[in-house]
Parts: C-alpha cells; sequence; structure tokens
C-alpha cells in the first residue's frame, strides 16, 4: 500500500509502544478530542503492521488518545515508511518536532533520541557515510571537540530544514539533554524552568550532586531564588539577594517610614497577628 492511503483501522487493534518520546498529555487529548469530534479527523495517525490484526502506532499518540476518548471504534491512519524501530522513532521525533509544540526540555529530549535513532538506522552515516546514497543524504553536525571528539551526528538534511533545525540548535540540545541528570530531567517537567533554554543550559553545565541542590532552592513551594544563577551564586558563598529578601527589605524599609498614627493604624490593623506572633515568640 502507498502510504499515502488513508484507511480505518480498529483502535484496539493499535499497540501503544511504551517507550514514546513524547509522554501523553490527558488534557491535550481531550482537548484535540473534542476537535476532532466537531471538525472530523483531519490528519491520520501512523502505524506499522506488526502481523495479521495488529499494529504498532509511530505517530500521532494525542490523536489516538482523543479518539478513545470519543468513544471512537475506529480511526483513520496510513502506513508509515519505517522498516525498523529506529526509522519509526526518527519519524515519531521528527512529526513532533515539526509540530512546534515542544518547550526547551522535551526539544532537547527529542533532538537526543534524533541523534540516537539516526545513528542506530544509518550506522555508515554516523561518520560520514556513503555520501551517494539516495537514503542517507545528510549533513554533518560535529559536537563539542573536548567532550564527544569522535562523534558526528547526520541527519536528513531536507527534512532538518524544513522544521527548521540548525547545527548550533543540535549541538546545544543535546548537550544540554546529557548533561542533564536523570533526577533532574524528571523534576523539571512541567515546570517553567523545562521553557527557558538558558537556564536549562546553565543547570546542565553543573555536576549531578550540585544540580540537586540548586533545584532544591529554584522548585521550593516558595522559592526563594528566581533563577538557577542566583541560586548557584548563594550557594558559591556570593550571597546574592533572593527576590523575597529584597521584597522584605523594601516593606521593612517602608514601614519605618510610616507617621506614628500610621503604624498605630498598621498595628490595629493586623492585631490579631501582632499577638499571635508575640505568643508564639514566648514575649506574651
Amino acid at each position: 500500500m502507498s502510504n499515502a492511503i488513508s484507511f480505518d483501522l480498529p483502535l484496539g487493534q493499535i499497540v501503544i509502544p511504551n517507550d514514546r518520546t513524547r509522554a501523553l498529555d490527558p488534557v491535550w487529548a481531550e482537548a484535540l478530542g473534542a476537535m476532532m469530534e466537531a471538525q472530523g479527523q483531519i490528519n491520520p495517525i501512523t502505524v506499522r503492521k506488526i502481523k495479521e490484526g495488529a499494529y504498532k502506532l509511530v505517530s500521532g499518540l494525542h490523536r489516538h488518545a482523543g479518539a478513545m476518548h470519543n468513544g471512537a471504534t475506529t480511526i483513520k491512519c496510513t502506513f508509515s515508511t519505517a522498516t525498523t524501530d529506529a526509522e519509526a522513532r526518527i519519524e515519531e521525533v521528527m512529526e513532533n518536532l515539526g509540530r512546534n509544540e515542544l518547550n526547551a526540555l522535551d526539544r532537547c529530549h527529542h533532538l537526543y533520541e534524533l541523534k540516537k535513532a539516526y545513528e542506530e538506522a544509518y550506522p555508515e552515516a554516523k561518520h560520514g557515510g556513503d555520501r551517494k546514497s539516495e537514503k542517507i543524504k545528510t549533513s554533518k553536525v560535529r559536537f563539542d571537540p573536548e567532550d564527544e571528539p569522535a562523534q558526528v551526528f547526520g541527519f536528513v538534511k531536507a527534512t532538518a530544514d524544513q522544521i527548521g533545525l540548525s547545527e548550533s540548535v543540535i549541538q546545544k540540545a543535546v548537550k544540554i539533554w546529557t548533561g542533564l541528570s536523570t533526577e533532574s530531567r524528571f523534576r523539571l517537567a512541567g515546570t517553567d524552568y523545562a521553557s527557558k533554554q538558558s537556564e536549562l543550559k546553565l543547570l546542565s553545565s553543573q555536576t549531578h550532586t550540585l544540580q540537586g541542590r540548586l533545584l532544591d532552592l529554584i522548585l521550593d513551594d516558595d522559592p526563594r531564588y528566581a533563577s538557577v544563577q542566583d541560586a548557584l551564586d548563594w550557594i558559591t558563598k556570593r550571597q546574592v539577594t533572593s527576590d523575597r529578601d529584597r521584597r522584605f527589605s523594601a516593606l521593612i524599609t517602608g514601614i519605618s517610614k510610616l507617621a506614628d498614627p500610621d503604624f498605630d493604624r498598621l498595628i490595629i490593623e493586623c492585631e490579631e497577628r501582632v499577638i499571635a506572633t508575640l505568643k508564639r515568640q514566648g514575649r506574651l
């Protein structure tokens, strides 16, 4: 069959791999399901045939989940051109990158997976490869020579250009992902820092032990520091003033400038809390 021809498959015949690059976002899946119910399914999911009556999902996890949420029994599909698991991973990653819905942390993860899958699928491309091959038209992307002197990453240039990849983007993303500890990746997921590549870059350049200490400071329920750099400065004894300390200092300065009648009014307004504080301190 041509991969351009779409067909309907029973949802029950589609197997979801456990090692998906992108985790399912239930909220987005439900929203997508609502759009599919209103407009119909515009883009088919992509599958590979495992055996008669069984297919493995390659791309379209959220569309699949949206259809399930709607109570559908079938979903529109096309066949993947992948012949191996590595090629299927490339297809999955490329689609996710092309949709441009990834935050900085997810993008680093996807580009790392793209590098790993491409080198597994086309080992000859890892070290330059067959430059005449029509299947492997690659562009060499060299990584930091001090960190990875022997590594060369080939990628399908035409596809990479379509989704706006560049040599420097791939270099930085892979270096960030490999620099972060497994625990750091887990703790960062779902936070504001996952969308800030500059913060991820600085954090990834620290030792794994130091990463843990920094995350303790910036991911606390009431964090004292608003950036990795501020937390790092404090740990390294530069004693940067935290946002909370700055706010408290400004408050004290403002209160100290109050005239006595205004100060008396403030204390009366906060009388219950003032008394409770004095009791906690053993002064009443």
